[in-house]
């Protein structure tokens, strides 16, 4: 056990000196119900996307309590600090974007992560107590539409490119997104070496969306503005993360471009506990989120082989199967590079997922006015637990 994973002991260990607990000393973390499920924030406190303690610190954190809204870690410090350090950390849960921002604002937040723009901007408007910074999220970042591949509607590759050609990409990037992306046609981003060029981009072209819809005979036949086949109207349920600002954003644009296709589309915002369930049991039509691609065979294999148990996009393809058996058993360099090339090839004429964009950074809060060092002399953000408090 090595790295964060190795501070993060939950039981309890005598030698550990317990810091005694003082509201003036918790570092309050804010997130979204929508965005985190709380029962994985231990595993997101391993994974450093909360940079709660340094690497082989001999820190602790023991979770004392929790709550429908609440998790609180005590602080185990090895030896002896500065009173000026935190007591505790404790993540609060919000319906919202819009209330965490508030809470932010109020300075019941001391830290928090958001996607939006339009969330930090209105932050950094508000007030001058809360910094407003940046982080790069990790390489292969990618926002993508997971279509339901055993979908009686989605299972059909046809309609799932129609779906994509019919996405005003153009305008979630401008205007959304305002430019902080890469456009995205496959797993892997620009900046990797596994990034393969000449991937069909399914760029905007309502055009033939509708052509390949009324290839497939879909048509309006009631008048009712929602294309329909054999009695059976072209309705989906488009899930995304509840009360998160950007992805609320993004889905409007979506329902609008499916809507003129003649697409009925049922938004469907949930907290993320419940988006974990649905994609587990594969009960969805389309998801928008966040997922993170591996530069690796195994990352790939997970995510769309046959056989995959995590493949919760129901993908079935055979020639995909065999390209990952052919690749795990070629001695070369160069037959693997084509073997990975070959299976992004796959993905991308099947279309199981729209690939939207690599988010390339995310915005992050911190309360200046309570903690006066939270970042290193380059700018970089400091764990948790080497953040100092300001006792004015």
């Amino acid at each position: 056990m090595g790295g964060v994973l190795a501070v993060l002991l939950l039981g309890s260990h005598s030698q550990a000196q317990t810091v005694p607990s003082n509201d003036w000393r918790d570092l309050i973390v804010g997130e979204l119900f929508g965005r985190v499920d709380p029962d994985d924030v231990e595993e997101l406190i391993r994974q450093n996307y909360y940079p709660a303690v340094p690497t082989e610190s001999g820190i602790e954190l023991e979770r004392v309590s929790s709550s429908e809204r609440e998790i609180v870690f005590r602080i185990k410090y090895p030896t002896e600090v500065e009173s000026n350090r935190p007591a505790r950390i404790i993540f609060r849960f919000f319906e919202s974007e819009q209330r965490l921002i508030a809470a932010i604002i109020t300075d019941e937040v001391d830290f928090a992560i958001t996607e939006s723009d339009d969330a930090a901007e209105e932050v950094d408007r508000s007030t001058s107590s809360v910094s407003v910074s940046f982080r790069y999220k990790p390489a292969n970042s990618v926002k993508l539409l997971a279509y339901n591949n055993q979908h009686p509607l989605l299972k059909n590759a046809t309609l799932r490119k129609s779906l994509s050609y019919a996405l005003n990409r153009s305008y979630m990037f401008d205007r959304i997104l305002k430019g902080r992306a890469f456009a995205a046609a496959g797993p892997f981003s620009q900046e990797s070496p596994q990034h393969l060029t000449g991937l069909e981009e399914y760029k905007f072209n309502p055009r033939k969306a509708l052509q390949l819809l009324l290839n497939d005979n879909w048509r309006d036949t009631n008048g009712d503005g929602i294309l329909d086949k054999n009695d059976t109207p072209f309705r989906i349920s488009l899930i995304y993360e509840k009360g998160a600002l950007l992805d609320e954003h993004l889905v409007s644009g979506i329902k609008i471009d499916w809507n003129k296709l003649g697409i009925d589309v049922i938004r469907l915002p949930l907290p993320k506990s419940e988006i974990k369930r649905r994609l587990a049991s594969r009960n969805y039509d389309v998801v928008l989120m966040n997922y993170q691609f591996d530069e690796t065979i195994e990352s790939l294999e997970a995510f769309f082989h046959s056989a995959s148990k995590e493949n919760f996009v129901g993908y079935r393809n055979r020639t995909f199967d065999r390209y990952v058996a052919l690749y795990k058993v070629a001695q070369d360099p160069m037959s693997r590079k084509m073997l990975f090339h070959a299976l992004q090839h796959e993905i991308n004429k099947d279309n199981p997922v729209a690939f939207l964009f690599f988010l390339w950074l995310e915005r992050y809060f911190v309360n200046r006015n309570k903690f006066a060092v939270f970042q290193d002399s380059a700018g970089q953000l400091l764990p948790f637990t080497e953040w100092k408090i300001n006792r004015k």
